[in-house]
């Protein structure tokens, strides 16, 4: 399951990214990551993995979304361009395998939605 090494590597980046804001957010509420097709990552299995290597951390808690990116090609020899079947690399018009890959290999940590708590009175 790829998911976990995916998920050790997107928390780093959470914790990473909370430890650069300042004033520090009081909550983690949720964090969006973007993941093309092509890399095969079970959402479900990579939020299951994100809350367990999460727990007794600032990110603890907080929601995962997995946003999917499908494939996208353009093909070589006839200039069409669109989606794919990621199991069948055949340009939808002439049928042609000769195909260049747009999109479908994303992975980055697209989004943090965090809150800061009430200043205190002595501030």
């Amino acid at each position: 399951m790829h998911e976990f090494a995916i998920g050790e590597e997107l928390v780093k980046a959470v914790l990473g990214e909370l430890e650069r804001l300042t004033p520090p957010p009081s909550n983690l509420r949720s964090v969006r990551v973007v993941v093309g097709a092509l890399r095969r990552v079970s959402p479900e299995h990579l939020r299951f993995a994100y809350e367990v290597l999460t727990r007794d951390t600032p990110a603890g808690g907080a929601a995962l979304e997995v946003t999917t990116v499908p494939v996208k090609a353009l093909c070589r020899d006839c200039g069409w361009q669109g989606e794919i079947d990621e199991m069948l690399f055949l340009c939808r018009d002439c049928g042609a395998a000769n195909l260049k890959t747009l999109q479908g290999m994303e992975l980055f940590l697209d989004r943090l939605e965090v809150e800061y708590g009430e200043p205190s009175d002595s501030e």
